[in-house]
């Protein structure tokens, strides 16, 4: 919080309380989520991608510059440039591998993006250890990791040809569709997949796509899309990324041990991620699905009475 005493102190002539280190810090964490829901409900693509990566590294500029220009405004717009990209790419993502993959395994294929933002947590509790990034002189640089993976991507994707089935049912180009089918799954003719496609095609003729306004207002979706808040809610609820630390604290464990210790966190998510991909291919859905509902509403009971129990301790 350094950047923010010393930017209000030279801007104002004093130090600023502690309440409004604490608001500021808060503003910083929560933009990124208010990036992420505006990125998640927009997208189309590889193109979109490349975009996306592209606002990446300007965030990744923005956050670097923000040390020697002491200006903690930067750092809220790079936050806020991060999550726009995040909920965009999160998006895009299971777009284009579920227009891309094979009909048997699209449903195991789209699940990856569970798996994926597991490795970036991951990713980013390791590159915050204070023997790497973790260290004062080196919080602008941390904060822009995600950037470094956009410039990986911005070198790759033009070699990637747009989703199949957005080129066939979109663009209405079924000589790119077919070379699109042959680049991602290899040699062939694909002839009843582009059929298919182009029963997709007809299906959908005349209609456009929904709005979110819309799409919340259906009837015919409210269900899914209920099941999917609830299910979603209760992971948030559950609180284990928030209240990791003050459990390792109380379980005994050294401050200074705590962060290799949600390490095992993270290995433990991507295992059981890895799991239930695995699973979906092998089990019933509806089973798996009903099992994942009750565990979460049993996180939210128990996270939420060993929560107030502590608050009624205080």
């Amino acid at each position: 919080a350094k950047i923010e005493s010393r930017s209000w102190s030279q801007r104002y002539g004093e130090a600023p309380r502690e309440n409004t280190v604490t608001f500021i810090w808060s503003a910083v964490v929560s933009i990124f989520a208010l990036g992420g829901l505006l990125g998640s409900i927009s997208g189309n693509p590889v193109k979109a991608m490349i975009w996306n990566n592209a606002i990446n590294v300007v965030a990744l500029g923005t956050m670097v510059a923000s040390k020697s220009a002491n200006y903690f405004e930067m750092i809220l717009l790079s936050r806020f440039f991060f999550g726009f990209t995040s909920g965009l790419g999160g998006s895009l993502h299971i777009l284009y591998l579920g227009e891309s993959s094979p009909k048997k395994i699209r449903g195991m294929v789209t699940l990856t993006v569970a798996t994926f933002k597991a490795v970036g947590k991951m990713t980013g509790q390791i590159a915050g250890l204070s023997e790497i990034l973790g260290r004062e002189d080196w919080w602008n640089i941390l904060l822009g990791v995600p950037a470094f993976f956009s410039i990986i991507q911005m070198v790759t994707l033009p070699f990637f040809p747009e989703a199949p089935r957005y080129l066939l049912i979109e663009k209405g180009n079924t000589e790119q569709c077919k070379k699109a089918l042959q680049c991602l799954w290899g040699p062939g003719d694909y002839k009843l997949e582009i059929e298919e496609m182009l029963v997709e095609q007809a299906a959908q003729k005349g209609e456009r796509s929904k709005t979110l306004l819309e799409l919340l207002r259906d009837q015919s979706v409210r269900w899914q899309l209920l099941t999917m808040f609830v299910l979603n809610a209760a992971i948030q609820f559950g609180g284990i990324s928030v209240f990791s630390f003050s459990i390792f604290q109380e379980a005994g464990i050294s401050i200074d041990k705590i962060r290799y210790v949600t390490l095992g966190l993270g290995v433990s998510e991507i295992l059981t991620n890895f799991t239930c991909v695995s699973s979906t291919v092998h089990q019933n859905i509806k089973n798996i699905f009903a099992l994942s509902l009750f565990d979460c509403v049993y996180t939210v009971c128990r996270g939420g009475s060993s929560h107030f129990g502590a608050l009624g301790k205080i």
